[in-house]
C-alpha cells in the first residue's frame, strides 16, 4: 500500500509514473522501495544500470547492505523488454510472469518497479498500449502492486495519453492523481478484428435463441427457490428414513436447475460483451475446484458420480480468462454427464507438466465414431440428437481453447466413452 495526503492505493493497483527530474526519479524509487521495507515486501527493480546505481549509492544512507540485499532485487532492463529486438507485448508479458512466478509460489509480498523502455519502431505505440492493458488485468487479478515508469520528455503526448487510459494512477515527479482516462472495461485486446467479427456473426443465432431463456429465467427461478426452501425445511424435521434421501434429491435438483439456468444467462452475457475474449495472467485453481463442486451436484441428480483428481498449485499461473476458463471445464464436464449412463463415473484430471496445465474429462459413456470426432467442433454439431442442447458447447470450447493459446484432442471409440484433454502453456 502506498499512501499519499490525497489517495491511498492498495497492492494489485497499476501505476503510471513519467518523470522529468532523474534526482527526483531516483527520491521516488527510494520511498517505493523503503515503503515496501515497512511492509515487510520485496521489490523486483527493473531497470538500466545507470538508475539502478543511482538508488544503490542513496539507499546505503537508509538501509545497510543485508537490508538492500533482502528487499531489493534487480533486473536490468535491456534484457527484460528485449530492447536487441522489436518490442512485442506477448513476450514481454511472458517476462513479467517468470519473473514474479517465484513470488507467487513462496508466497512471497512483492512489488514491481518497471522502466519501461524499447528501441525504435514503427508499432510502439500499439505495442505499449497492448502490453499495459493486459498488464493492467494481470497485476489486478495476483495482487500485485506495479509501478511503470515513462521518460516524459522520450514519450510522445499520444503515448502518455493512450497510457492513461490503461493505469489507474497517474504519478509525474510530486504528484499521484486517479486517472481520469481509466476505464478498465474498454480495454479489451483481441486477436484481430477480423476473428472478432466472425465470431459475433458465428453465435448471432444463438443469441437470440437465448434471449428467450433470459426471459423466462425469473418467472422460473422464484418458484424453484421456494421448492429449494421446502425441501430444507423438510430435511431439517425429518432426521432419517426414506424420505430424507428424496428430499436431498429434490435439493440437489432444484439447485441444478438453477445453476444451469445461471450458466445459460453467464453464457449470454458473455456473448453479448468483450468480457470472454480478455486475456491476462489468473490463478486457476480456485476455478477448477469450483467448477467441479457444481458439476458434482449435477452428476448426483443423474445417479452418475463425479471424481476429480487435482494436483496443481493454488500459485500457478497461466493465461486466460477466469470466465472463459470455467466455461471450458463446465462444458466438458456437462457433456461427459450428459453422454454417461446412469450408475457410471465421470473423472476430471487436472496436473502440470514443466510447460502445461493439463486438464483431462474421462467418461465411459456412449462415445463418439470417427465420424462424429471429424465433425465435433463444428458449430451446432451435436453428438446425439436424443439429448438436449444447442451444440454451441464444444464450438464455444474450442474457440476458447484455441484463443488461450492452448490445445484440445479427443480419444474416444463409440460406446466405449471418451476423454477429452486440453493443454494451456504456463508461459
Amino acid at each position: 500500500m502506498i499512501a499519499t495526503k490525497d489517495v491511498t492505493i492498495k497492492d494489485g493497483s497499476h501505476i503510471l509514473y513519467f518523470y522529468n527530474s532523474t534526482e527526483k526519479y531516483i527520491d521516488n524509487a527510494i520511498s517505493f522501495v523503503l515503503s515496501a521495507k515497512s511492509l515487510q515486501q520485496q521489490v523486483i527493480f527493473i531497470d538500466n544500470t545507470m538508475h539502478y546505481e543511482l538508488l544503490m549509492q542513496r539507499l546505503q544512507e537508509k538501509l545497510n547492505e543485508i537490508e538492500i540485499a533482502e528487499t531489493v532485487h534487480y533486473i536490468n532492463n535491456y534484457d527484460f523488454y528485449e530492447m536487441y529486438g522489436d518490442f512485442h507485448f506477448e513476450r514481454v508479458l511472458t517476462n513479467f510472469k517468470n519473473v514474479v512466478q517465484p513470488y507467487v509460489d513462496g508466497m512471497i509480498p512483492v512489488r514491481v518497479w518497471g522502466h519501461v523502455d524499447w528501441r525504435v519502431q514503427e508499432n510502439i505505440k500499439d505495442q505499449l498500449r497492448k502490453y499495459e492493458t493486459q498488464a493492467d488485468l494481470t497485476v489486478s487479478e495476483i495482487g500485485i502492486m506495479t509501478l511503470c515508469t515513462y521518460n516524459a520528455s522520450e514519450v510522445p503526448a499520444a503515448i502518455q495519453i493512450e497510457m492513461m487510459k490503461s493505469h489507474e494512477y497517474f504519478m509525474t515527479d510530486t504528484e499521484i492523481v486517479r486517472s481520469s482516462l481509466y476505464k478498465r472495461k474498454e480495454n479489451v485486446v483481441f486477436p484481430s478484428l477480423s476473428f472478432k467479427d466472425k465470431i459475433e456473426s458465428e453465435l448471432d443465432f444463438y443469441k437470440r435463441k437465448l434471449d428467450f431463456i433470459h426471459v423466462v429465467s425469473h418467472e422460473v427461478r422464484n418458484p424453484l427457490t421456494v421448492i429449494k426452501a421446502f425441501a430444507t425445511i423438510l430435511k431439517s424435521e425429518i432426521k432419517e428414513g426414506q424420505y430424507l434421501e428424496k428430499l436431498q434429491l429434490i435439493e440437489d435438483y432444484a439447485v441444478a436447475i438453477d445453476h444451469e439456468i445461471n450458466h445459460i444467462i453467464q453464457t449470454e452475457q458473455m456473448l453479448t460483451t468483450d468480457v470472454l475474449w480478455k486475456t491476462k495472467l489468473i490463478l486457476p485453481l480456485s476455478a477448477v475446484n469450483e467448477v467441479v463442486d457444481i458439476m458434482s451436484l449435477k452428476g448426483r441428480t443423474q445417479n452418475i458420480e463425479v471424481q476429480s483428481h487435482i494436483d496443481i498449485s493454488e500459485k500457478l499461473i497461466v493465461k486466460g480468462n477466469l470466465m472463459g476458463f470455467k466455461l471450458i471445464i463446465s462444458n466438458l464436464l456437462s457433456n461427459a454427464i450428459k453422454y454417461s449412463h446412469e450408475g457410471q463415473q465421470v473423472k476430471l484430471n487436472a496436473i502440470t507438466d514443466s510447460t502445461h496445465l493439463i486438464i483431462e474429462v474421462i467418461d465411459s459413456g456412449v462415445g463418439m465414431s470417427k465420424e462424429e470426432i471429424k465433425n465435433l467442433y463444428n458449430k451446432y454439431a451435436k453428438l446425439n440428437d436424443e439429448k438436449p442442447g444447442q451444440g454451441i458447447g464444444l464450438f464455444m470450447v474450442h474457440k476458447l481453447v484455441e484463443h488461450f493459446k492452448g490445445k484440445i484432442s479427443v480419444k474416444s471409440d463409440l460406446g466405449q466413452g471418451s476423454t477429452f484433454t486440453v493443454m494451456f502453456p504456463l508461459a
